[in-house]
């Protein structure tokens, strides 16, 4: 259940803005500023893991709490992830690029059997036929 619950809430429109936000209020990474390095940022982090709420209630609240999120560099994020051992289940970048990656060759190579309005099908060269 969480699985499904953690990639509607960071596909939400609510999660976006408070990313962006994050990352406009704290653009460097702040392990690295720790360390008196400078840095940018390009990941937000959630400090305790979203899918670690016992409620779906206890997720959002985790998703979208301001003091559970931590502005990161890729190397940071994935360092951390790497230590937690969840590196291989939590790639969101990877992720992210692989369904970028689906949703433009749909749109190169749209399914030629897809269904038109009115329950007529396209065929191959997109044309709409009518079923009989």
């Amino acid at each position: 259940m969480h699985g499904k619950l953690y990639k509607q809430l960071m596909g939400s429109r609510e999660w976006r803005r408070l990313r962006a936000r994050k990352l406009s209020a704290n653009p460097l990474c702040e392990r690295h500023q720790a360390m008196g390095k400078v840095v940018a940022a390009s990941v937000v982090h959630h400090i305790v893991e979203v899918e670690s709420g016992a409620s779906e209630a206890e997720c959002r609240r985790l998703a979208y709490s301001w003091s559970n999120l931590q502005s990161l560099c890729r190397e940071c994020h994935k360092e951390i992830h790497m230590q937690r051992g969840t590196w291989g289940r939590d790639n969101h970048h990877e992720r992210e690029q692989e369904r970028l990656g689906q949703w433009a060759s749909r749109l190169r190579h749209p399914d030629p059997w897809k269904q038109a309005p009115g329950g007529r099908f396209l065929s191959e060269g997109g044309q709409s036929s009518e079923i009989t």
